[in-house]
């Protein structure tokens, strides 16, 4: 059982933070307002949209998953669970549905590993970011960024901060002239003063690019 720790808790205090150590970001943050998350997905079910979503646009993503899933709840009754029914589905049915050779060989990678070691998945949120990072990364198809969005959108930690996305960089361009093309460390840097909020952080940047 996951015990996620929701953000929506902290935002009294992260506007407090915030009053004190970055009027800018303090300002936009009381502009937007309260930003909250929908409940999360089981985390393999989260994965699995997250594969399928990488490098394709938003409404392209979710049309493919949205069949995905519909084939799943109608295969489900026969097997065990969706690991186990990747495994096991043709490829030919995964292509059907608008999943690319590539990423139905990430799919596989992902529930071979959920299947292998599920002491070890059924007890994720118990580790450290760091932790949870070096376990996921080491599935083929998941990568930095994926795992540091499972960690905001799934697990809802409340300090975690992704430095390569592209609207979060165009972001603290906007509000702080960081040019794009500065090294990963400029927008770290910038962001350690959001810390222990830096989850939070990100949805208002990403909010931020909606907004005038």
């Amino acid at each position: 059982m996951l015990h996620i720790r929701r953000m929506n808790a902290n935002q009294r205090e992260f506007i407090a933070h915030l009053r004190q150590v970055d009027p800018i970001l303090h300002k936009v943050v009381l502009h937007h307002g309260e930003i909250t998350l929908p409940d999360a997905q089981d985390p393999f079910t989260a994965l699995c949209r997250a594969i399928i979503g990488q490098q394709l646009s938003t409404r392209a993503a979710a049309t493919i998953f949205q069949r995905f899933h519909e084939w799943s709840l109608t295969e489900l009754p026969s097997f065990r669970d969706l690991p186990s029914l990747i495994q096991r589905a043709d490829d030919n049915t995964l292509r059907s549905l608008g999943v690319s050779p590539q990423k139905i060989s990430y799919l596989r990678a992902l529930s071979q590993a959920w299947i292998a070691h599920p002491e070890l998945y059924t007890h994720l949120d118990e580790n450290s970011n760091e932790e949870i990072l070096r376990i996921l990364c080491a599935i083929k198809g998941i990568g930095e960024w994926t795992a540091q969005m499972f960690l905001i959108f799934t697990l809802q930690r409340p300090d975690v901060f992704a430095p390569g996305d592209l609207g979060i960089k165009k972001a603290m361009g906007k509000l702080y002239g960081i040019p794009m093309a500065s090294s990963i460390n400029v927008f770290t840097d910038q962001a350690e003063i959001w810390s222990p909020y830096r989850s939070l952080a990100c949805l208002h940047l990403w909010r931020s690019l909606d907004t005038p």
